[in-house]
């Protein structure tokens, strides 16, 4: 794919915590534990092969679009794995897949798309993680624009947005200012919950997701787009505040069982988490064994402030790197990859990405350092934060080829700059120090001139010419 074609209010009162119409759906107390019936309609018609669940319970629409679930004691929502072929719902900027029961039924009326979703696109979010609100300015005034630039030149009705976690930092006040900053982006959002997401567990409220679920809805479930299943889960197990681990409960793992039942193997799976399940969730192969059959599955992941990606055979890890960059206190994160968000589309069961970086082309995909060496020598660190073993970075010295740049573990000169010391960053939060990452390549050389070229895996290619002398 060429790069250069690929290029109101909340509803919800805190108070009162009344939930609009339009998000929810809401298990009405003497349902619970209960049958409940339902109907699934797009302009009076029936759709059949609709699936619907509690979180618990799946439950399947019949060729009158008919469906009965029998809702678990302890289920909270009803939500609808949206169909292929029909809309997502927008509400305030987030996906409505859920909504509260109109005159005591749970009905769902659907709307088709204008276009064959098959071909279709999304944004992946990483930690905005606002604080305060300087942190929220920012992402209001600097962040925002940028996807709003972005999503200008391409076909924004196409388009959902997932957010990855922590998209607040312990402070529900903030939720508003996060929704409301969203809400402008024009596309509907799906979330994903993380660490700080969550909440304290008391005697009188158990659940530590419990105020994530008044604004969003569940904390799990699923949709379809095109040939792509989409499944959002919660891998945060939490002991008690700011203790917690890497783990997928019981629940999940048993109601993705029974979704994934109505999920052809043939289509893409993309499953959404917060904390990276390749190396930090303690029972991914119960996870993984579920997974069994499914040809191509992509695990969108955040949590680390840092982006990598892993590759397992036909399981492919993005684990994005923040959109705010270093906490808000600096342009990059700790790895050096620039404040940004990924990019998707999804063209049949192909799948195609970038990073975009807050501020910049799409084009810009690596960048280089230089540091003057004794005896004329120089040393070129390239840092290519969404590397992945598929890419290529090569190098000529003076016009001359000279293969592909040594892999090396180490720090990203300019996070050293900006964050190495206890008097750095000088602005804001002085505990963040630069970390360790390998998507880092170099080589030594006294050359005059040296041309970088990075060629990501969908044969793009990324140009830079140092001067050296």
């Amino acid at each position: 794919m060429n790069r250069r074609s690929f290029i109101k209010s909340s509803g919800l009162l805190i108070g009162g915590l009344y939930v609009s119409s339009k998000a929810f759906a809401v298990i009405q107390p003497q349902d619970q534990g209960r049958l409940i019936k339902g109907r699934i309609t797009a302009h009076r018609r029936n759709i059949a092969n609709a699936v619907v669940s509690d979180g618990y319970n799946v439950a399947v629409s019949d060729k009158r679009g008919r469906y009965s679930l029998q809702v678990h004691n302890s289920a909270k929502h009803i939500f609808l794995s949206n169909p292929s072929g029909y809309s997502l719902k927008n509400a305030n900027g987030f996906a409505a897949i859920y909504r509260l029961p109109d005159s005591g039924d749970y009905n769902f009326e659907l709307e088709k798309t204008a276009y064959n979703d098959n071909h279709h696109y999304f944004l992946a979010l990483g930690d905005p993680q606002i604080r305060d609100k300087e942190d929220a300015r920012q992402f209001r005034e600097e962040s925002l624009p940028d996807i709003a630039q972005f999503l200008a030149s391409m076909p924004k009705e196409k388009f959902h947005g997932i957010s990855l976690g922590d998209s607040i930092w312990d402070t529900p006040k903030l939720w508003q200012d996060y929704k409301e900053t969203i809400g402008k982006v024009g596309i509907p959002f799906f979330q994903t919950i993380g660490n700080h997401d969550k909440q304290e567990v008391t005697a009188n409220e158990s659940d530590d997701a419990a105020l994530f679920k008044a604004h969003f809805g569940p904390s799990y479930y699923s949709f379809n787009r095109g040939k792509v299943h989409y499944v959002v889960l919660d891998t945060i197990r939490y002991t008690r505040i700011k203790q917690y681990d890497g783990h997928i409960s019981a629940e999940q793992l048993s109601w993705l069982e029974k979704d994934l039942q109505y999920v052809s193997k043939d289509h893409v799976l993309i499953i959404s988490v917060h904390i990276p399940i390749y190396n930090s969730i303690k029972n991914r192969d119960e996870l993984y064994a579920l997974l069994e059959g499914f040809q191509q599955i992509h695990v969108l992941s955040g949590h680390t402030h840092q982006n990598a990606n892993n590759v397992n055979g036909h399981i492919y890890e993005h684990t994005h790197a923040t959109l705010c960059g270093a906490w808000w206190a600096g342009p990059i994160c700790t790895d050096g990859t620039p404040r940004g968000y990924g990019v998707f589309e999804v063209n049949g069961t192909s799948v195609n990405w970038f990073y975009k970086s807050v501020g910049k082309d799409s084009n810009y995909q690596f960048r280089s350092s230089v540091q003057k060496l004794s005896g004329g020598m120089n040393r070129v660190m390239v840092n290519v934060w969404n590397y992945d073993p598929a890419w290529k970075v090569t190098w000529f010295a003076d016009g001359v080829p000279k293969g592909e740049l040594e892999q090396t573990k180490g720090f990203d000169e300019l996070a050293v700059a900006l964050y190495k010391g206890k008097e750095l960053p000088k602005e804001r939060r002085g505990w963040i120090e630069p970390g360790r990452t390998d998507h880092l390549f170099y080589t030594q050389t006294d050359a005059k001139t040296v041309k970088i070229i990075v060629t990501d895996r969908f044969g793009n290619e990324y140009t830079e010419d140092i001067q050296l002398a």
